[in-house]
């Protein structure tokens, strides 16, 4: 707490130097006031956007961003987490960002009230620094995609799609958002977002075999709704809530196929991501899963479980090749005045052992945070730094 303190003072000290100062730096050579910016943490940014519209600006610019990573390298992802909490107008999000490379925790928007409602459990994916909400939620079709920079807190519409959809499944492959189903039958099933020209095109469908993916969900039919999505070697794998949905969708040539999981109920897998073209998922029942795509066969990963007494994640990414998982600490906070449930965070290595197996060894397990117990965790990410 002193050292978050301290941060916070140091900041306050650098916003009124450079407030103060505004004049002089914005006469320095542009090259050089972009030098500057990309040496600054990210973490800063929101900070730094408050002091002035041309700070601002320069915050949200692609050039920053290219002169960023070039000065970087490659980037370490950063875990993203969403948290929710109910008001008497619906819904506060609180966003906090985990850098588990340095151990360190910070709280990059305290809150955003100002979401529309639709966004609420619409679809959502990252890419690189930036987060994509993409069409409606239960009950609402939206063409809309939406941009949020988590780290300046600009949240801006994107050019729409051409079918409007609801809850649709999405997907990053080779760079581009592939967005499929959430209409119904005679509509377009697939279209493909490139966030470099901001476009939108028709992605393939094999005339042979009808793509089913997401289909029926405007009538409500949970059993087509489409709950996690990863990218498998050009192929997106969709999982819905219900056996004979679970979609495997050809980006090349638009030819599906299904697949079968583990357990059939969504509500008891608690967390998917995909590791080097590899699915994992973690289920109530059966602990850390691995798919092989080649037998067909789900396959347990030796040497993790979480206790019992834990239950499920709250949230697995892919942080360089090792998973991290998210998990809450719920033990004995009902008989504490504070209320306020742990959040942990627990990085995982995976290794091939012989033929067909595959071995987690936890190389580190440490608090993140504590949020209180009322706290819904609504999405866990990983953006670029």
């Amino acid at each position: 707490m002193r050292s978050l303190c301290k941060k916070r003072l140091m900041m306050t000290r650098a916003e009124k130097f450079i407030n103060g100062s505004s004049l002089s730096f914005s006469s320095l050579p542009y090259d050089v006031v972009l030098n500057c910016f990309s040496r600054v943490p990210r973490c800063y940014y929101s900070n730094l956007s408050r002091v002035s519209k041309t700070f601002r600006s320069l915050v949200r610019s692609p050039e920053l961003a290219r002169r960023r990573s070039s000065l970087m390298g490659k980037n370490n992802p950063v875990i993203c987490v969403c948290f929710t909490e109910a008001d008497s107008f619906g819904r506060i999000f609180h966003w906090f960002t985990y850098d588990a490379h340095e151990k360190k925790i910070s709280t990059v928007l305290n809150s955003i009230p100002v979401f529309p409602r639709q966004m609420m459990c619409c679809s959502i994916v990252s890419l690189g620094s930036t987060i994509y909400f993409i069409g409606g939620a239960m009950g609402h079709s939206s063409t809309s995609i939406r941009f949020l920079d988590p780290w300046s807190g600009e949240l801006c519409e994107g050019p729409s799609m051409k079918e409007p959809r609801m809850l649709p499944g999405v997907t990053v492959v080779d760079g581009k958002l592939y967005v499929m189903g959430g209409c119904s039958q005679e509509q377009i099933q697939v279209e493909v977002f490139d966030p470099e020209t901001q476009t939108w095109e028709v992605g393939p469908i094999n005339p042979h075999v009808g793509i089913q993916y997401g289909q029926g969900i405007p009538s409500m039919r949970y059993g087509s709704t489409v709950t996690e999505s990863v990218d498998v070697e050009g192929k997106v794998y969709g999982m819905s809530y219900s056996k004979s949905k679970h979609i495997i969708y050809n980006t090349k040539d638009g030819i599906c196929e299904t697949f079968e999981m583990k357990e059939e109920k969504a509500w008891r897998r608690g967390g998917v991501c995909a590791i080097n073209n590899v699915i994992y998922v973690y289920y109530k029942d059966h602990g850390l899963m691995w798919y092989d795509s080649k037998d067909k066969v789900w396959r347990m990963v030796h040497g993790f479980k979480l206790d019992k007494g834990i239950g499920m994640p709250v949230g697995m990414v892919d942080y360089n090749g090792k998973l991290a998982v998210l998990w809450e600490d719920l033990g004995r906070i009902i008989s504490k005045k504070t209320k306020m449930k742990k959040i942990w965070c627990t990085i995982v290595a995976l290794d091939r052992i012989g033929g067909v197996a595959i071995r987690g060894t936890v190389k580190w397990s440490r608090l993140v945070c504590s949020v209180p117990i009322y706290y819904d965790v609504w999405r866990c990410l990983h953006v670029s730094d």
